[in-house]
């Protein structure tokens, strides 16, 4: 599939050159089949020749009151807007609009732009009403300090109080609302709010560039895009709490993701300017919203809104025979610091690549991200032992994968040339994979006994192949043997049971703390069978309130007993704990990160998907695919994993998948392993010959080149070209064939647009 390189091409790989991606640069392409490759399933190139314009420079009736060596930070004394001036570019980010009455915007819109916080609360009539900070005339008492300002307000029509603080920090500008500082009136609850809502917002397409939003592995809303968009994104930070709301039921063809980074950014003139907003506290109660210019108003503007009280349902009756319920708010409201960082940056940082750059800085900073110790296997093999068989009137048992069989697999491959890969066994406890899926032990009899698995750990350490045991302490299939020592399921606000539908089957969930009472119970039992390594699901990547009597806990509190559980089974090692798509908070208890998105939720309104999460962490956190073989296209699939630096994975069996046909994993309908090694050799040697050379490396820029041809540089002076297109590419005399790629190496990187 992938043809070698000519000699010319070899030889400029032996001896290091730089890599001259020039603008005239060309493909062979016949336009109607190249329209796929302009679609929002790729990226798109940048527009770089236009300048932006400063629309909202002016700083007339606001006070300057702090300055670094970077920003200088004003403020309006009346409705705290702010404008943030880059010394460097002289580019002044505003929160406002200038010349509002050139637009067409109603008054209560002008006070949601002008405004530095709009609230959302309920009346004493229990009805829910929105008051931005200057529509009422709002007590501000504005004190200065040395990086910034500290403003306390108090909203007159709602009678809420709180305190705003905004500082300069190098080129970052922070924003925070403290907890303890939010008073409410006795009649009167706070529901959410909104900080600087309209901070980089740009009217239609006057300005070039666009806004980048955390959906899947990353996804661009450019302004210029002439797909109108009827709704607006908005994405619950690390999903929906499913204490109030129940959790989307999985059953589309292209479900969506959740938004797993709590991230956004703002890019006015690619490589010109931009700002990365960082959630950094009360992001577990955040939501990110975006509107495109069309809806609503005629701007593009994205921003944070922070939930304190959540709307819910409220069955009338115990029974809830009829179905029929009231909407309600939580009581209480949620406790929570808001804290908001606006990374500014310019320059050769200001498009996304720049933006995951700032991301990754960030979490280095602060120890989510730290240097790898060791290298990890380029594939992953993931193979299901055993699986529950519904029947008539019991259920039984079905053996895909014995214990004796993994070790076997691994010699096969080895004698192939497959050196580097791990294992991932899944379906080994007690009536299979989604028999009972809290109650680990006993081992299922039908895929062997306790020597036969600890023959195959032993086994396999022989053979340098590591073998991670799945486990999920979370969630339970419905009718399964899963719940023991008196635990019950988790529960929502209003009693009810918090439960999902995923391929068809029904789940119930558990709450963390018991979550993490079952894996305290297992972890010596893992250590006794020579178990040192699990593949943890759910745990990372779902969070939620619980409801439960006398195990209430708030979504926050979870989390922390989710990472708990994380670092009881992995013993505090990273290298013991893979985990299936964890969110950000839990990306520094791993080195594995599985189930990697490769693409966005494909919203119409969304121009270009990004490989923004795999940037921020290559070099970092090792990640592996979706399973390849349930692909509809493998060629451009296997590419893609190259652009994305990305290793692949395999979903196996010994036995045919026609067996599964009356099991819980119905859905899986290729996966024996001798159907699939050969594509399992091919690949592996792919890989090893493009992502083996950049293991240890980040990635430093990605371009696009022409419609389906992109170039992405690694820090160690690697650069592929990667073709998706159906036609040859030549650039300085080198041809990427159709569907393939090239390596280059070289002693610098130039931008294609500046050559």
């Amino acid at each position: 599939m992938y043809k070698k390189l000519s000699a010319c091409l070899i030889a400029l790989l032996l001896v290091a050159q730089p890599l001259l991606l020039a603008a005239s640069a060309t493909a062979e392409k016949a336009p109607r089949q190249m329209q796929q490759f302009t679609s929002n399933r790729y990226t798109q190139a940048d527009d770089r020749g236009r300048a932006v314009p400063n629309a909202n420079a002016s700083v007339t009736d606001f006070d300057r009151v702090a300055e670094n060596e970077h920003l200088i930070l004003y403020v309006h004394p009346q409705s705290l807007a702010i404008k943030v001036k880059n010394k460097h570019t002289g580019y002044v980010w505003s929160s406002t609009i200038d010349q509002m009455e050139n637009y067409r915007l109603n008054q209560s819109w002008k006070d949601f732009v002008d405004s530095a916080i709009t609230i959302d609360y309920l009346n004493r009539q229990g009805k829910q009403m929105r008051e931005s900070l200057i529509s009422n005339g709002s007590d501000v008492k504005i004190e200065p300090q040395p990086n910034g300002f500290i403003a306390d307000i108090e909203f007159m029509q709602a009678n809420i109080k709180m305190r705003l603080s905004v500082e300069l920090t190098e080129s970052d500008v922070v924003v925070k609302i403290p907890a303890a500082h939010i008073q409410e009136s006795k009649h009167t609850k706070l529901v959410s709010l909104q900080i600087y809502p309209f901070l980089g917002a740009t009217f239609e397409d006057a300005v070039p560039g666009y806004m980048f939003i955390p959906d899947g592995s990353g996804a661009l809303i450019r302004y210029d895009y002439e797909v109108a968009m009827e709704s607006p994104y908005t994405a619950s930070v690390y999903g929906h709490d499913a204490g109030y709301v129940a959790p989307p039921n999985e059953t589309d063809l292209n479900p969506e993701f959740s938004a797993s980074m709590p991230v956004y950014g703002v890019v006015h003139g690619v490589k010109q300017d931009a700002f990365l907003a960082i959630i950094e506290s009360g992001d577990m109660y955040s939501q990110i919203m975006a509107y495109k210019a069309g809806l609503s108003t005629d701007f593009n503007w994205i921003t944070t809104k922070f939930n304190y009280r959540y709307a819910y349902k409220q069955p009338t009756s115990r029974s809830n025979q009829s179905g029929t319920a009231i909407d309600a708010y939580q009581a209480e409201a949620n406790r929570f610091d808001i804290g908001l960082q606006f990374k500014v940056v310019h320059g050769d940082d200001a498009d996304y690549v720049g933006l995951a750059h700032s991301y990754q800085a960030y979490l280095k900073d602060r120890g989510v991200l730290t240097e790898k110790q060791g290298t990890n296997p380029l594939l992953r093999l993931e193979f299901l032992g055993a699986e529950m068989k519904e029947g008539l009137l019991w259920n039984s048992v079905v053996s895909m994968t014995p214990f004796d069989a993994l070790p076997g697999f691994a010699d096969e491959l080895k004698q192939e040339g497959v050196e580097d890969f791990f294992f991932i066994y899944k379906g080994w406890y007690k009536n299979g994979l989604n028999g009972s899926l809290l109650k680990k032990f006993p081992f299922e009899k039908k895929l062997g006994g306790k020597s036969e698995i600890r023959d195959m750990t032993e086994d396999l350490e022989q053979q340098a192949v590591q073998v991670y045991f799945h486990t999920d302490y979370l969630k339970s299939l419905q009718g399964s043997a899963g719940l023991f020592n008196s635990i019950e399921y988790a529960k929502q606000i209003n009693s009810r049971t918090i439960q999902a539908m995923r391929n068809e089957l029904g789940y119930y969930y558990v709450p963390p703390k018991d979550a993490l009472e079952l894996a305290k119970q297992h972890a010596d039992k893992y250590k006794d069978y020579g178990m040192e390594r699990l593949a943890v699901d759910s745990i990372s990547s779902q969070v939620f309130s619980v409801f439960n009597k006398g195990k209430q806990a708030t979504r926050e509190q979870n989390k922390d007993l989710s990472l708990e559980t994380i670092n009881v089974l992995g013993g505090g090692h990273a290298d013991k704990v893979a985990l299936y798509q964890p969110n950000a908070y839990a990306w520094g208890t791993t080195d594995k990160y599985l189930d990697a998105p490769l693409s966005s939720s494909g919203y119409l309104y969304v121009s270009d998907t990004v490989p923004f999460l795999q940037i921020v962490l290559k070099g970092y956190v090792d990640l592996y695919s979706p399973f390849m073989n349930f692909s509809s296209n493998q060629k451009e699939e296997l590419l893609k994993l190259i652009d994305y630096g990305t290793y692949p994975s395999f979903y196996l069996t010994k036995e045919s998948s026609h067996l599964l046909a009356k099991t819980p994993s119905r859905h899986i309908y290729t996966s024996e392993f001798s159907t699939w090694k050969n594509e399992i050799v091919h690949q592996y040697g792919v890989i090893q010959d493009s992502l083996g050379q950049v293991r240890d490396a980040s990635i430093v820029s990605r371009d696009v080149l022409s419609p389906g041809v992109v170039a992405i540089t690694y820090s160690n002076q690697t650069t592929f070209i990667v073709n998706y297109t159906d036609y040859p590419f030549t650039h300085h005399n080198i041809t990427v064939e159709a569907k393939d790629f090239a390596i280059l190496k070289g002693d610098q990187y130039r931008d294609p647009v500046n050559q």
